[in-house]
């Protein structure tokens, strides 16, 4: 039996079973790097809400363990994260579509053709 398939076995066994970085590597979505998922326990990832979400683990004998049910929750609180943030963007997004250009906008545009007209008559006047 390979290393990968008893791997799935220990977890079918015992979803709470503490696995090295290697073992979760290999059974976390798109196959992270064992370093990718150091870099989840320790710096976490930024959602984009905002919030830092870190991949839960424990420290033992010198080496750190986590548990496949640990990398299913960190997945999930990221999405979820994610989720939120995408949520509280939308109505957002609403709103400025609906919302007129600003008086100075407008103002500015005004002024920007004043600046053009004069330019077209000065050149007309010097015969270009």
């Amino acid at each position: 039996m390979s290393q990968a398939t008893q791997s799935n076995v220990a977890r079918a066994a015992a979803p709470d079973a503490h696995l090295t970085l290697a073992q979760a590597s290999r059974i976390a979505p798109g196959r992270p790097s064992t370093n990718c998922l150091w870099r989840w326990c320790r710096r976490g990832v930024l959602a984009r809400n905002g919030e830092r979400v870190r991949l839960e683990h424990i420290r033992a004998g010198g080496k750190i363990f986590t548990t496949a049910a640990w990398v299913d929750e960190f997945g999930r609180r990221l999405a979820d994260a994610d989720a939120e943030y995408f949520a509280a963007d939308e109505p957002s997004l609403d709103s400025r579509d609906t919302v007129a250009p600003s008086a100075e906008r407008t103002c500015r545009r005004a002024h920007d053709g004043d600046a053009h007209a004069a330019v077209v008559r000065a050149l007309d006047a010097a015969g270009l």
